[in-house]
């Protein structure tokens, strides 16, 4: 379509019109070339040649090649046939919004290489990771290259694949058996999930299943907790999982594989402001999605009834704590709180709890916006439903101290009434009813 314009103009304008032929063709390369620079999509490759032609610039044998956790290796071998002052790579970290601009040293015969350090630079596992050059010319103006992109995925495996509609099951222990097992608790979660909130599949969802938590922890950040066995990235669309090969599989799968897509599905259900939900909440509802019941939890809700040492709900809207068995503690007491949350309010209630926070209510903020509550009251009400008929009994050990300091203020002026009235009886000895 470009070629016919510029043959069309070429046959309509004589050779004394050769300024303005080229500007037409510069106006037409200028049209053609923009979207490309500003959406990461495959070149066209008769506007790149155009354009290299134009420019006088040429890149042969670009690549990237990822070492996983380490780094990813660019390179590129330019061509020109005009000076050029200086060349810079550009890095889009996609799943972030940075980009990073850095210089490049290119070598006699054109070769050009950058080593993108992976722990420096903090890139979360399977992010799309884009780039494009920029040629400074001596006069200060530039121009860019294609923007080229790559998966930052982990390599350090041989993954196996299947998929059904946007939904994508990657694992590398294990046949194809359990692969399409995997695929049938992906759907069932998708049903599990939809039962709590509205599910958005528009955009793929990926599954990563780690044979081991030694090899998932490879994908996590340093300093992560030792007790995670699982890790989403909404934004990203992309659930790692650590589901160990042995009898309980499956019910491992049942539990994490809905926990993991409720995440994404909460995020996509309010956006950015996922951000903002507190981590009671944000693990809390992922936790009744789970087709099947962890029964730890109801254990650990039951030995902090009997040491009488709940976490206080307030205490876990930010981080859980480091320590393992707290932090088990702390995501029972999150499902426990949700699931007496959904049953008093039911899922819509849930969902606009979810919005109040995510337009910046604060922990307990959102709490009364949503349904009109406070937290303390609501956590009474938590409390007295875990406890069932035994909420009395903790109830009276609470207030027992001041229930003797109670008896102490009313005995002792009681004991000094009853003494003067005995006295007094005395005095005047017993009244007779006399008849007359």
């Amino acid at each position: 379509m470009l070629l016919s314009r510029i043959a069309i103009m070429q046959r309509k304008n004589p050779p004394s019109l050769d300024l303005r032929l080229r500007l037409h063709i510069r106006i037409l390369l200028l049209i053609a070339v923009l979207p490309i620079l500003f959406n990461a999509r495959p070149f066209d490759a008769l506007a790149l040649s155009l354009l290299q032609a134009e420019s006088g610039i040429e890149l042969e044998n670009v690549g990237a090649s990822v070492q996983f956790g380490e780094q990813i290796v660019f390179r590129a071998t330019v061509k020109t046939s005009i000076p050029i002052r200086e060349v810079s790579i550009l890095i889009l970290d996609e799943s972030q919004g940075i980009i990073h601009d850095e210089p490049l040293e290119v070598q006699a015969d054109g070769r050009t290489e950058f080593r993108y350090d992976i722990a420096e630079n903090v890139l979360r596992p399977f992010t799309p990771v884009s780039w494009n050059y920029r040629f400074t010319l001596p006069d200060g103006s530039s121009t860019n290259s294609e923007v080229f992109s790559i998966l930052y995925e982990d390599n350090r495996f041989n993954w196996q694949s299947v998929e059904s509609g946007n939904l994508r099951i990657n694992w590398y222990a294990g046949d194809s058996e359990f692969g399409q097992s995997a695929m049938k608790i992906v759907q069932s979660s998708v049903d599990s999930v939809s039962r709590l909130l509205p599910v958005d599949l528009e955009q793929p969802v990926e599954f990563y299943i780690y044979a081991s938590i030694q090899d998932l922890r490879g994908t996590l950040l340093p300093g992560s907790q030792e007790w995670i066995a699982g890790h989403t990235d909404p934004s990203l669309g992309v659930v790692m999982v650590a589901i160990e090969p042995g009898p309980q599989r499956d019910i491992i799968l049942q539990q994490r594989i809905p926990h993991e897509l409720m995440h994404i599905m909460l995020y996509r259900a309010v956006g950015n402001g996922y951000r903002n939900i507190p981590s009671w909440f944000s693990e809390g509802m992922p936790g009744l999605a789970e087709m099947v019941p962890n029964t730890g939890y109801n254990r650990v809700l039951e030995e902090a009834i009997a040491r009488e040492d709940w976490i206080p709900i307030s205490h876990l809207c930010g981080s859980f704590p480091a320590d393992t068995d707290r932090a088990f503690l702390a995501y029972a007491e999150s499902q426990s709180f949700a699931s007496y949350l959904h049953r008093t309010y039911g899922s819509p209630g849930l969902l606009n709890l979810a919005r109040a926070y995510a337009n910046g209510a604060d922990c307990e903020q959102g709490l009364e916006l949503a349904f009109g509550v406070p937290l303390s009251e609501l956590e009474l009400g938590w409390h007295e439903s875990v406890l069932g008929p035994k909420a009395f009994f903790p109830a009276l050990q609470n207030i027992i101290p001041y229930l003797g300091l109670l008896c102490l203020i009313l005995i002792i002026p009681l004991i000094g009434i009853l003494s003067a009235a005995r006295g007094k009886g005395r005095s005047h000895g017993p009244e007779t009813y006399i008849r007359k």
